[in-house]
């Protein structure tokens, strides 16, 4: 098994890869340290899709039981631009529900973009997980606002789940399904056809090395929409200290 990973690791060093396509755990573990870089590259028949990647380098702290914060910087290429700082996210999560079997969390993000014209953001996430020691369910209901200069509508809701199977080939291998919604804005949400919607199925894996872990996922999604990418690659890198 390490040595498929490895493998796989080095594949997508030397692939040519919005990854805020991240499903995030309400669970926070005081005193955690992770450095990370996740992304994901489109396949699509519309050449302004085609190929275009983005990638994001976070770094990430609990601060106590129930808090913790994040930095994350974005990277992307599309069509029409090259190589591009997309913008740099501040995140904070507070664990407000912490039971055996179901967790809850509130988190709340300041987006500051870098694209020209383009109107910073906010964003508001509530987070919940059922789990036992086999199988564990993640649902993010997310709502992001552009504010500041240039912004306009209302606010976007988005919904994400994961549902995976932690121990499905060995003990730290799991494999389950997952997917991404995009309704548009709350006040008028688009029609299904313009909606976005990407589902599809995820493996990861972890391997403890004495001085840090290092875990792997990777994900195939497939577009259910016109709207949507047809396909999508994504992974996550990450090392927790």
């Amino acid at each position: 098994m390490f040595k498929f990973i490895i493998f796989i690791a080095l594949i997508f060093k030397f692939l040519n890869l919005k990854a805020h396509h991240k499903i995030y755990s309400p669970r926070v573990e005081e005193g955690r340290q992770s450095l990370e870089w996740r992304g994901h590259v489109n396949y699509d028949d519309r050449l302004e899709f085609n190929k275009s990647h983005h990638h994001v380098f976070e770094t990430e702290y609990s601060w106590t039981d129930f808090w913790q914060s994040e930095l994350e910087f974005h990277v992307s290429d599309k069509a029409e631009t090259p190589l591009d700082w997309e913008k740099t996210e501040f995140q904070n999560q507070v664990q407000v529900l912490d039971y055996k079997n179901f967790a809850g969390a509130v988190y709340f993000s300041y987006n500051f973009v870098s694209e020209q014209d383009e109107p910073d953001e906010i964003e508001y996430k509530y987070l919940n997980e059922f789990n036992n020691e086999n199988v564990s369910f993640i649902s993010n209901f997310i709502f992001e606002k552009g504010v500041g200069k240039g912004a306009s509508g209302s606010t976007s809701f988005d919904l994400s789940n994961q549902l995976m199977f932690k121990k499905f080939y060995e003990k730290n291998f799991g494999f389950g399904f997952l997917g991404f919604s995009s309704f548009g804005e709350i006040s008028n949400f688009n029609t299904f056809s313009l909606q976005k919607h990407l589902y599809g199925v995820q493996i990861e894996s972890e391997i403890d090395l004495e001085i840090f872990e290092y875990e792997i996922s990777l994900a195939y999604l497939h577009g259910l929409t016109d709207a949507s990418t047809n396909h999508m690659f994504l992974w996550n890198m990450e090392l927790e200290f």
